[in-house]
């Protein structure tokens, strides 16, 4: 069973109905090691930046992200479903959640458990092509972000960006940003050491051309648009936003290789 982030950071809220030694009993049952600290009542570490203990919903979120992709994900989800004390209230509230990956939940005989997960294979949508009003477009895309944004812009001086992605980080959406180290950005570019970012040269000794934004390893933004100021309001642009994971995938692939600098 595999499901994305962002359901499962739909779903954590629901799903901590065990105090904080039974959940982590609950995921040592389905082959984690972890450790309930009981001197202070502390959960395992996840890896929080100012280092402190989780709180239930984020060990609840990291713990079931990496059981994505495994059969265990469904085992620990239809224990937690028949833990309820109030079922016929909480089984919809998840129901509507996964059915957005077509899954559902299915009672039988008083049992709960999760059925479904075909995956049907649609087209890319691209939403459209755009070539007036592109920041604004670029905007409506960067606040529909759950997880993540990377940025690979060969220049970048477009302040409402700028902003817009520290209002990101601000609200701990993972923002990564590559530039083009070189003058124009030196000189002209926005205050780049206030973005968790990367200064790169073009990996065949000419320019690093690349243009392009994926958001929540989903949706991908690119074509002629830097995020500069003479981009947008004095030249003829264009940009292409394109909700295709497969996509979004080859290009945060690209951005890796490019921060790397490994062989392409």
């Amino acid at each position: 069973m595999k499901l994305t982030p962002h359901t499962i950071e739909n779903l954590a809220p629901y799903l901590i109905n065990r105090k904080g030694k039974q959940l982590v009993n609950l995921f040592n049952d389905h082959g984690f090691l972890d450790h309930y600290n009981n001197d202070i009542g502390a959960l395992p570490d996840i890896g929080k930046r100012n280092g402190q203990p989780p709180s239930k919903t984020q060990y609840m979120e990291s713990r079931l992200n990496m059981l994505s992709g495994k059969q265990e994900l469904r085992e620990v989800l239809n224990v937690i479903i028949n833990e309820f004390q109030d079922p016929e209230t909480i089984i919809p509230k998840i129901d509507q959640i996964l059915s957005k990956e077509n899954f559902q939940v299915i009672e039988n005989n008083g049992t709960y458990s999760i059925q479904g997960g075909v995956i049907i294979k649609n087209t890319p949508v691209v939403n459209d092509a755009h070539f007036l009003n592109i920041q604004n477009q670029i905007l409506e895309v960067l606040d529909s972000a759950k997880v993540s944004i990377t940025v690979a812009m060969a220049w970048f001086t477009n302040d409402v960006l700028f902003d817009k992605l520290k209002e990101k980080i601000a609200e701990g959406i993972d923002v990564k940003v590559a530039v083009f180290d070189d003058g124009i950005n030196k000189k002209h570019g926005v205050d780049i050491d206030q973005l968790p970012h990367f200064k790169i040269r073009g990996s065949r000794g000419g320019l690093m051309h690349n243009k392009f934004c994926v958001v929540d390893n989903q949706t991908v933004i690119t074509g002629s648009y830097n995020w500069s100021t003479n981009a947008e309001t004095r030249n003829d642009e264009n940009i292409t936003i394109q909700k295709d994971p497969e996509l979004a995938t080859k290009f945060s692939v690209e951005f890796r290789a490019l921060t790397t600098q490994k062989d392409k």
